[in-house]
């Protein structure tokens, strides 16, 4: 683990400072539009209300051609959802003019818990900072990349600034039942927009007397069900894209789960995290976490360059995956390809228990079978959940794994599952070589 003294504070605080400097209330260079967050130099967040208006502006001000050839970026919002109290939740899309034959799409979560704020900042700032880059390399980029933004998932938890939604729920335990509207919304972008890369953004707090915290933190998806080939490349990303690009920034980073804090973290396989729940859905996933404390007696001076400084640890972080998205895009597609395709064919082995940094157990992996036979009650208690991850039921309520979803199918359906949200008779396959278990092999 490297330690935040590997830098000095000065140093911090100058990388901090030319990241996000405050923004004159007119606006930033060009007459960008400002964040709210921005207009008050980092120290009050910007408002629902703020960012309503700054998504129509955004959209209204689209850039148009400056010379010939040029392919403006095109920015829109789509609601895909509404909140417990009725507020909306929406995708914001940025794109080029595409050309290549799939572009890579990047998905952008960020702020499943409502009082975790900076990482909504950053893609605020990240939208308008796309869609406004006039230079070769950004219009490179986004002719190669899609970029997705769920700017607000929990709406509720933002305004009242709570972890929770306002039912109660943790939104990032939630992704396997999706008990809530705001999970419905993040599945139905998963289920329809298809992500190649999920990239979801939180905070973490230690303890203040805490002398080694690492200002960033990392993580890839550890379910063992996840297809090998996409938890490398999410390991890629994590370690060495956002783990290098990090201290280059100035903020020293390590891998979640393994920080010194006292306190357990990172949460292994768990497939109602999204980092798992995507993966297990066919993306490159990555978890990026910023400590909320401040990290030097600048910023336990200064409230706005403590804020400042942890939208632009996110702000690196997101950087560094567009840049992987834009280089290894047929490397990640061919990946999302295999893997959906491997699922499509059913067999192989399905894990209940275990991560990649801890053994499965006995009875906890087996071979997956070819279906499982629900009865009419619990069909009606898993009807819904089955349905958000685009499940296939046959009329019999037979329901085959040899589907994209199938892994999902057993997490959801069979008696061992841990969070399954109704129990089916597994029915195994016949014997056959090409359905022999093929246990992940742990990176």
């Amino acid at each position: 683990m490297r330690v935040w003294a590997t830098r000095t504070v000065l140093a911090m605080a100058l990388v901090a400072g030319v990241v996000l400097a405050p923004t004159p209330v007119g606006g930033g260079r060009a007459g960008r539009v400002p964040t709210g967050f921005e207009r008050r130099g980092g120290t009050l967040w910007t408002t629902l209300a703020e960012e309503r208006d700054y998504l129509r502006d955004l959209v209204a001000a689209a850039p148009g051609p400056e010379r010939a050839g040029w392919g403006a970026a095109r920015v829109t919002v789509t609601r895909v959802g509404t909140s417990t109290r009725g507020r909306p939740l929406e995708l914001i899309t940025v794109a080029g003019t595409r050309s290549v034959a799939e572009p890579v799409r990047v998905l952008f979560v960020c702020g499943q818990h409502g009082d975790e704020p900076a990482g909504r900042e950053s893609c605020l700032k990240l939208i308008r900072d796309l869609a406004a880059d006039r230079s070769p390399a950004g219009r490179r980029l986004l002719e190669r990349v899609t970029v997705l933004v769920l700017a607000t998932p929990n709406p509720d938890g933002s305004a009242a600034g709570t972890r929770a939604t306002a039912e109660g729920v943790d939104l990032n335990r939630d992704h396997v039942a999706v008990s809530t509207p705001e999970a419905r919304a993040i599945r139905r972008v998963l289920r329809e927009a298809r992500p190649h890369i999920v990239h979801d953004l939180h905070e973490f707090t230690v303890p203040a007397d805490t002398a080694n915290s690492t200002p960033a933190l990392y993580l890839w998806p550890r379910n063992l069900n996840v297809a090998p080939e996409l938890r490398s490349l999410a390991v890629e990303l994590a370690r060495d894209r956002i783990g290098t690009a990090l201290p280059a920034a100035g903020w020293a980073a390590g891998v979640y789960g393994e920080e010194d804090t006292g306190r357990p973290l990172g949460g292994d396989g768990d497939e109602r995290l999204l980092r798992n729940a995507a993966a297990l859905d066919h993306a490159v996933a990555v978890l990026v976490e910023v400590a909320t404390r401040p990290v030097s007696a600048l910023e336990r001076a200064d409230p706005g360059l403590l804020g400042r400084r942890r939208v632009a640890a996110h702000l690196v972080a997101a950087q560094a995956t567009l840049r992987m998205a834009a280089e290894r895009g047929e490397a990640i597609t061919a990946a999302v390809r295999t893997s959906r395709e491997r699922a499509a064919r059913g067999g192989g082995a399905v894990y209940f228990a275990g991560a990649d940094n801890v053994p499965a157990g006995l009875g906890a992996v087996g071979p997956m079978p070819c279906a499982y036979r629900l009865t009419p009650d619990r069909y009606a208690s898993a009807r819904a959940a089955l349905a958000e991850h685009g499940v296939r039921v046959e009329p019999d309520l037979r329901v085959e794994t040899a589907q994209p979803a199938g892994a999902m199918v057993a997490l959801l359906l069979d008696p061992r599952a841990r969070f399954a949200v109704a129990t089916a008779t597994p029915e195994r396959c016949p014997a056959d070589p090409d359905r022999a278990p093929t246990p992940a092999e742990p990176v």
